[in-house]
């Protein structure tokens, strides 16, 4: 027998046993019947490539490789929170957040909004240059640009004045763009850490499992925070930039900022498996007349999943007066579709303020399948935002809740990205970023279930098949 007519003979069988076992693990371990089911037939359809593919994007191997522990004592071992700070009023909104992570509220003496680069990065930097002891800096995308080496030049300052450094770069961000900014803080010799690294060998190319967050902290005083990567492409002021993003960023200072440092230090620990911080020492403490009232809220694909939508249900469903969501990427789930929904069958003002230019085609597309069920109810209002892309993310609740951070409203942020966010309790705060959403809903066009129903049949088919693949998306 030739080795041809051998591997005949082995190939086959071989890409069958693969073909149900990987179709035997989308059956045990997918949560979603539907993921399930679309999977299996996806390997059934495709028996040649469907076990690989399936490999690649459909495998959550975060919740194992999540079993090393991230420093998880560092706060909450000596850690004071409030579940009613005095004079406040925030059940039951704040009842949502507290069941799900069992802790109260942290005080935060300021909270700074920030749009768009001209104005966040000379803050972000003049930061840096003031820096005393400690500039930790965590982001999904770090561009090699004009912008990301001012960065790279102010922390390499920074280091130089004995200043402690240390950045986080998510492995996939920094891979999609070239060449990478790991040479440069290299080159700098600021120590770095990839989230989770892209590499052939061994192979680890999936595409999940990967920290989205954003957050930069510097002397415990202040931290970072919200929608913003690091790049010239958040430039916004300039016309002549071909991929200009606007986007909103926060300043906050108070006791909200030892928490976001400790959801640096458990990333580093997880990056890097070593404790190569000192003792963590709080630089802030709960002050009980606080003009604003936080709460960290991480998530990710881990033991934290679902805390984000969990959050989003919990919140939107004790909503009484407004639901305003704004968000570059909008793929709710059905579980959020029906909130919403619900929401707006108690007399909520449910609005949803959308990019019209999107920079991922398919999500655009398949959110727009999406917005079909959802505006069968008239009540609620849906704008698509002029171009260029706006990837701003916020959520406001009645006249004192606020939810700020890193997570868009998709499966791809809720379940598969490692994700955080920021709830406000304040009504100043409420107030000023509701004018901030109603400047931009006035540039804005409202969409409605006849524009949705007016596309072309190749549109509506273009739009129905990518929202097929709108959990990956």
């Amino acid at each position: 027998m030739t080795l041809t007519s051998a591997l005949l003979w082995i190939i086959p069988p071989v890409l069958g046993l693969m073909a149900i076992g990987a179709a035997t693990h989308a059956l045990l371990n997918k949560r979603d019947s539907k993921a399930a089911f679309g999977w299996i037939a996806f390997i059934i359809i495709l028996p040649l490539g469907g076990p690989f593919i399936y490999l690649l994007f459909g495998l959550n191997r975060s919740f194992t490789r999540a079993r090393r522990d991230y420093v998880t004592k560092l706060l909450k071992d000596s850690s004071d929170t409030l579940s009613d700070p005095p004079g406040t009023n925030f059940r039951p909104l704040s009842t949502v957040g507290e069941r799900i992570v069992g802790r109260g509220l942290s005080s935060c003496d300021e909270v700074i909004a920030m749009e768009n680069g001209e104005i966040l990065f000379p803050a972000m930097l003049e930061a840096i240059d003031g820096a005393v002891s400690r500039v930790l800096l965590g982001t999904y995308i770090f561009d090699h640009d004009e912008t990301g080496l001012q960065f790279v030049d102010a922390m390499r300052r920074a280091r130089e004045r004995g200043v402690e450094v240390k950045v986080i770069v998510d492995g996939l961000g920094e891979a999609m763009r070239i060449p990478r900014i790991g040479r440069a803080l290299k080159k700098a010799g600021i120590d770095y850490a990839r989230f989770n690294p892209i590499h052939l060998i061994p192979p680890s190319l999936n595409i999940n499992m990967r920290s989205h967050r954003k957050l930069m902290i510097v002397d415990g005083v202040y931290a970072f925070t919200g929608g913003s990567n690091i790049g010239s492409r958040h430039l916004a002021a300039k016309e002549d930039n071909p991929h200009r993003v606007l986007d909103l960023h926060f300043r906050l200072k108070g006791r909200i900022v030892d928490e976001l440092e400790w959801a640096f230090r458990r990333d580093w620990y997880y990056c890097k498996g070593t404790r190569d911080f000192g003792r963590f020492l709080h630089c802030n403490l709960n002050y009980p007349e606080a003009p604003v009232w936080t709460r960290l809220m991480l998530d990710g694909p881990n033991k934290e999943l679902d805390r984000l939508n969990d959050l989003l249900l919990g919140v939107i469903s004790a909503a009484r007066q407004k639901v305003w969501i704004m968000t570059p990427y909008f793929l709710p789930t059905l579980d959020l579709v029906g909130a919403l929904m619900a929401a707006s069958l108690r007399g909520v003002d449910v609005q949803i303020l959308l990019s019209g230019h999107n920079n991922i085609k398919p999500a655009h597309w398949a959110s727009q399948n999406t917005l079909r069920q959802l505006l069968e109810k008239k009540d609620i209002h849906v704008y698509y935002q002029p171009p260029p892309f706006i990837h701003s993310k916020l959520l406001l609740i009645d006249d004192v809740y606020t939810l700020i951070g890193s997570a868009n409203m998709d499966p791809r942020s809720l379940r598969l990205n490692y994700e955080l966010g920021v709830e406000l309790f304040s009504t100043e705060i409420n107030n000023q970023l509701s004018g901030y959403f109603i400047g931009k809903r006035e540039n804005a066009v409202r969409v409605t279930r006849e524009d949705i129903e007016r596309r072309s049949l190749p549109a509506r088919i273009r739009d129905s098949f990518f929202w097929l693949f709108s959990p990956y998306l």
